[in-house]
C-alpha cells in the first residue's frame, strides 16, 4: 500500500500491530496467516527510496549516525585488566548486597561462596564475547536512557567514548550479564516463541516507540546481540538494519523473508579459514529484548540454598572458544547434546539456553527435579584439538553447588569411545571423577563455605546431599585408597570461609580454613530509566526527510 512520508509517520508512531504482543500465550492456529501478516507489515512502508541504506524502499528510520552513536571499538572477550572483566561490584550492581555479600558495611564485600563460583563461570563465558552488553548500553545511550557525562565528561556522542573507560567497562560487562537473568531470559524465550515475521512487526512498534529492544541470534552453539534501527523494503524481504558491535561503522542487515517467513544474516561472520559464512534460521532462533526487562531489581538465583524441589542445573564455558568444550548429559529418559552445529536434546522436561557469543560460551541445562540419576561427560569437536580447558557447574536442590575446571573435555564428538563421566549424579550423592591423564580444581559451595581441592589424575570425590546441615565427602586415589567421609558444616549465616581440601597421615581428609578479604564496593543508585520515555522525542515531523537522503 502507497502512503505519503507523513502520514507513514504517524502510523508508525500511533498504531500498534496485533503482531507486536509478546505473549507466549498465543496458539499456533490463533497466529496470523503468513499472507494476512506480510499485508498489516506493508502498510507501514512507503515509496521512498533510502539510499543510505541500500536498494529497497522506506519503512521505518531512526536515523543512526555512523562514527557516533556506535561505539569505535569492536566486540572482544576478556580483559586484560581485572576490573575490565565481571567483578563483585558486577554482582552488587545486579542483585543488591546483602544478596551476594555476608553481612558487612555497603563499602566492602565478602562474596558468598556460590558467589565466587558465579565469576568463575561469567567470566570464562566472557570470553565468547561481550555483545549483549554492547547492544544494550550503545541503545540505551542513544536513546538518553544514560548520560553519555557520566562515563565521560567531554564526550560529545557514544563513538568518542574510549574503550579504556573503567566505568564504560563495568557499565558493559553489567548489562552483557543480564542476559543470564531469569526476568530477562523470560522475555527473550517468549520473543523466540514468535515467527521472524511477528518480531518484523514487534520491531516496528519498538523502534517508533523507542522501546529499546536489542535483537539476539542464534546459530549452532554459538548467539550474538546487535542494535536495530531502521526497517526497509527490498523485494520479497524486509530488511532489518542494524549496528552489529562486531563491526564498528559500518551497517548490516538481517533479511526477514516475507514468502518463508525465515530469517539469515550474511557475511557478518568468519570462519577459522577467514571464509565469511551466513546465519540463517526462523522460528525459535531470533528474538527481541526489551529494555524494560532489564530494568530490575534481579531474583539472584545462585545466592541461596534451593528449594527441595528445585530442578538440577549444569552450566558448560570454555576459556578457548576456538578450542571449546561441548557437554552431554545422559540419563534413562533420553540425552542432551551440544555441538558446533547445535543441541540435540530428548530428555522430556529438560531445558537450555545459549548465552550470546562464540560456540563455547555458557550453555545452561536445566534438567527436571525427578530425574535423580543422570551422567554428565565433556567432548570436543575433533581429536586434532586439545582437550577443552572448561568451567562445569552443578547445582542441585539438596546439595552442594559443585564446579569443576580444566582441561576435562577429552572426548571426541561423534567418536564411540567414552571415558568415565565426569560427574555422576545419584539420589543422594554426586561423583566427580578427575581425567585419568591430568587433574582437575573442584570446588564445593555451600552455605558458608566454599571448599577447594586440585583432583589429581583418576581421583575421585563423592559428595554427599545435605543431611544434619552440613554435606559429607569422601576422597577416592587413583591406586583406590578411600577416606572416611568428613562432615562440611554449612553455617548459613557466618562470614564466608574457603576451606583447602587435602589427605592426613592417616588418611582422612581435613581442612585447613582460611578467610577471605574484603573488596570495596558501591551499592548503586536505582537506573535512571523509564521504559517507553527516553529523553530524546521521536522525529515525526515533515523535515525528517531529510534522514533518507544520501550523507
Amino acid at each position: 500500500m502507497r502512503r505519503t512520508w507523513l502520514a507513514s509517520l504517524i502510523v508508525i508512531t500511533t498504531i500498534t500491530l496485533n503482531a507486536c504482543s509478546t505473549s507466549s500465550s498465543e496458539s499456533a492456529d490463533a497466529a496470523p496467516s503468513t499472507d494476512s501478516l506480510v499485508h498489516e507489515l506493508l502498510t507501514h512502508c512507503t515509496d521512498l527510496s533510502v539510499p543510505k541504506l541500500g536498494p529497497g524502499k522506506l519503512c521505518l528510520d531512526k536515523d543512526f549516525r555512523w562514527s557516533t552513536d556506535d561505539f569505535s571499538f569492536a566486540n572482544w572477550g576478556s580483559s586484560t585488566m581485572a576490573t575490565g572483566n565481571v567483578t563483585a561490584q558486577t554482582l552488587v550492581s545486579l542483585f543488591g548486597h546483602d544478596a551476594v555479600c555476608v553481612a558487612s558495611e555497603a563499602s566492602s564485600c565478602i562474596l558468598r561462596p556460590a558467589a565466587i563460583q558465579k565469576l568463575e563461570e561469567w567470566n570464562t563465558a566472557l570470553n565468547g564475547g561481550r555483545c549483549e552488553g554492547l547492544a544494550t548500553l550503545s541503545t540505551r545511550l542513544r536513546l538518553g536512557m544514560e548520560s553519555l557525562s557520566a562515563y565521560q565528561p567531554n564526550a560529545r556522542n557514544t563513538a568518542e567514548l574510549s574503550v579504556d573507560n573503567p566505568l564504560l567497562n563495568e557499565s558493559i560487562v553489567r548489562w552483557w550479564a543480564t542476559q543470564f537473568l531469569e526476568e530477562v531470559t523470560h522475555r527473550a524465550a517468549e520473543a523466540r516463541e514468535r515467527s521472524p515475521l511477528q518480531l518484523v512487526g514487534d520491531l516496528f512498534f519498538s523502534l517508533g516507540n523507542d522501546r529499546g529492544d536489542t535483537i539476539g541470534m542464534y546459530q549452532g552453539t554459538s548467539g550474538h546481540s546487535v542494535t536495530p534501527f531502521a526497517i526497509t523494503l527490498r523485494g520479497d524481504d524486509f530488511i532489518i538494519h542494524v549496528y552489529d558491535n562486531n563491526h564498528p561503522g559500518k551497517r548490516f542487515e538481517i533479511f526477514v523473508n516475507s514468502k518463508t517467513n525465515t530469517w539469515r544474516y550474511p557475511n557478518a561472520f568468519h570462519g577459522l579459514d577467514g571464509s565469511v559464512i551466513t546465519w540463517k534460521g526462523g522460528t525459535g532462533s531470533l528474538e527481541l529484548t526489551p529494555m524494560s526487562s532489564r530494568k530490575g531489581p534481579f531474583r539472584c538465583p545462585f545466592c541461596t540454598t534451593s528449594l527441595a524441589t528445585a530442578p538440577n542445573v549444569v552450566t558448560i564455558a570454555s576459556r578457548d572458544v576456538s578450542e571449546a568444550g561441548f557437554v552431554e548429559v545422559t540419563t534413562d529418559a533420553g540425552t542432551f547434546l551440544s555441538s558446533p552445529t547445535g543441541i540435540t536434546n530428548t530428555i522430556s522436561g529438560a531445558t537450555y539456553s545459549i548465552g550470546k557469543g562464540s560456540t563455547g560460551g555458557l550453555i545452561t541445562v536445566t534438567i527436571p527435579h525427578a530425574i535423580t540419576d543422570f551422567d554428565i561427560r565433556l567432548k570436543r569437536e575433533s581429536k586434532n584439538l586439545s582437550a577443552a580447558d572448561v568451567v562445569v557447574g552443578l547445582r542441585r536442590s539438596d546439595g552442594a553447588t559443585l564446579q569443576v575446571t580444566g582441561d576435562l573435555a577429552r572426548d571426541v564428538l561423534d567418536d564411540a569411545h567414552q571415558s568415565s563421566a565426569l560427574l555422576s549424579v545419584h539420589k543422594d550423592r554426586t561423583l566427580v571423577h578427575a581425567p585419568s591423564s591430568n587433574s582437575a580444581q573442584l570446588s564445593l559451595a555451600a552455605g558458608s563455605r566454599i571448599t577447594r581441592r586440585t583432583l589429581n589424575a583418576g581421583e575421585i570425590i563423592t559428595v554427599r546431599s545435605i543431611s544434619g546441615n552440613s554435606i559429607e565427602v569422601a576422597l577416592k586415589g587413583a591406586k583406590g585408597a578411600t577416606t572416611p567421609f568428613a562432615k562440611i558444616p554449612l553455617l548459613q549465616k557466618s562470614e564466608t570461609i574457603e576451606l583447602t581440601m587435602s589427605i592426613d597421615d592417616r588418611g582422612h581428609l581435613t581442612f585447613l580454613p582460611s578467610r577471605l578479604e574484603p573488596v570495596r564496593v558501591v551499592v548503586p543508585k536505582v537506573p535512571n530509566f523509564t521504559p517507553g520515555k527516553p529523553n530524546q522525542t521521536t522525529r515525526t515531523t515533515v523535515p525528517s526527510i531529510e534522514i533518507s537522503e544520501p550523507d
